[in-house]
């Protein structure tokens, strides 16, 4: 078993009507299977499987759009759209067990950057 440890901080000073400061952070134990940091080029006209929903366990996603003027669209394995990722964004997010996860491009190929690690 290993140990990932993940830091989130959001703050702005005009985002709000108060200032905004927040910094969470977790450690999160993780095993197999796992993919370090990847990059994979995401086409157009078909989805980009990550992870298959034979994964039964929860998997923490990370996954960065390296395009500078194209989205990508985060679908489960069943085709349901639920995230668009815009030039430069990144997003951590776990995935249920038994869930599959795939990408796809909006425009124009783009390449994504991404790793999962498997909640022990």
């Amino acid at each position: 078993m290993a140990t990932l440890i993940s830091k989130l901080t959001l703050s702005s000073s005009n985002a709000t009507s108060d200032t905004l400061n927040i910094t969470v952070t977790g450690t999160l134990s993780v095993g197999e299977p796992s993919v370090s940091l990847s990059r994979v080029s995401v086409a157009t006209d078909a989805a980009t499987n990550l992870r298959t929903t034979s994964d039964s366990s929860i998997t923490y996603c990370y996954l960065k759009n390296m395009d500078s003027t194209n989205i990508i669209t985060v679908k489960t394995d069943g085709a349901v759209a639920f995230l668009d990722l815009s030039p430069g964004e990144f997003a951590f997010l776990p995935v249920k067990g038994s869930v599959g996860l795939e990408v796809q491009a909006n425009t124009a190929a783009c390449i994504l950057e991404y790793g999962y690690w498997t909640k022990a």
